[in-house]
């Protein structure tokens, strides 16, 4: 048949050169390919998108029936691909928690051991440096005060001497106050009470027997306090007729009725000085 190959040549009987090899043969078609070619190859598309899909559907029934496996794969991938979960488990099998930093205790500074003794001492914390700084403070501030910041002070002070009645707490009027101002609280006492109680007045007396005797205000600072008042002891006597007793009880606290001298000068500012001399005798 023509067009249908090659002829190959008849082979000789017993002819061995040609066995084990094998001769394919070209197939050329001249005609229009089957139709049934394209279906094939449609076939063979549509068969593998249906493996892919079914492979899909049991990858899908499989997580679907895990949930624990589709919650943990649905974790995995919303996580951060540079975030690791990690999860402490103690003895008893549930999480610790994270570990704490530990608190520092602080202790109080202590004077260190062993000082170079050509360097000054160095003052310790505590209670005792706290009262030496403000023993500083109030005797500083006793060392210089203008006028009217002492008789503001005064006016204070007096105010609550009479309210609280505490001689030991009056001590302090005048160590916290100036010496050169020292007068003008003990002016200040006596107008007070010349025109008060006895009690006012016999409060008073103590005060500057208490000041007298512990050396918180001297005696000429005592005297120096008395003479005004004395000077106007006639006219608050008319408005107040005990002010002459009165007197004479916080005369005898600052001791004058045992000082002749001191007390002859004071009377002497007084109107009638013999009734003033006549009620300390």
């Amino acid at each position: 048949m023509a067009g249908s190959g090659p002829i190959r040549p008849p082979t000789k009987a017993g002819d061995l050169s040609q066995f084990g090899k094998i001769t394919k043969t070209a197939q050329i078609s001249f005609g229009p390919s089957s139709i049934f070619a394209g279906k094939k190859e449609a076939n063979k598309g549509r068969e593998a998108s249906l493996s892919r899909t079914t492979s899909s559907s049991n990858m899908f029934s499989m997580l679907s029936q895990n949930p624990e496996t589709s919650d943990t794969a649905n974790s995995k991938q919303s996580l951060p691909p540079s975030r690791k979960t990690s999860v402490d488990f103690g003895q008893s099998g549930l999480p610790e928690p994270p570990m704490q930093r530990k608190r520092l205790n602080l202790l109080p500074r202590s004077k260190p051991v062993g000082d170079d003794p050509t360097k000054p001492d160095q003052t310790p914390a505590g209670s005792d440096a706290g009262s030496e700084e403000d023993e500083g403070d109030a005797s500083s501030a006793a060392l210089s005060m203008s006028t009217a910041d002492a008789e503001k002070k005064i006016g204070e002070d007096t105010k609550e001497f009479f309210g609280i009645r505490s001689l030991v707490e009056a001590e302090s009027y005048f160590s916290t106050l100036p010496a050169e101002h020292h007068f003008r609280l003990v002016e200040a006492l006596l107008m007070a009470s010349l025109e008060s109680k006895m009690q006012d007045a016999e409060l008073v007396g103590s005060l500057f027997e208490r000041a007298r005797e512990k050396g918180l205000c001297s005696v000429e600072a005592l005297e120096d306090g008395f003479t005004p008042a004395a000077e106007i002891l006639g006219d608050v006597a008319i408005d107040a007729p005990k002010a002459f007793d009165l007197m004479a009880i916080m005369m005898r606290g600052a001791g004058f009725d045992q000082d002749e001298e001191r007390r002859a000068r004071i009377a002497g500012k007084c109107m009638d000085s013999e009734k003033l001399v006549g009620l300390l005798t």
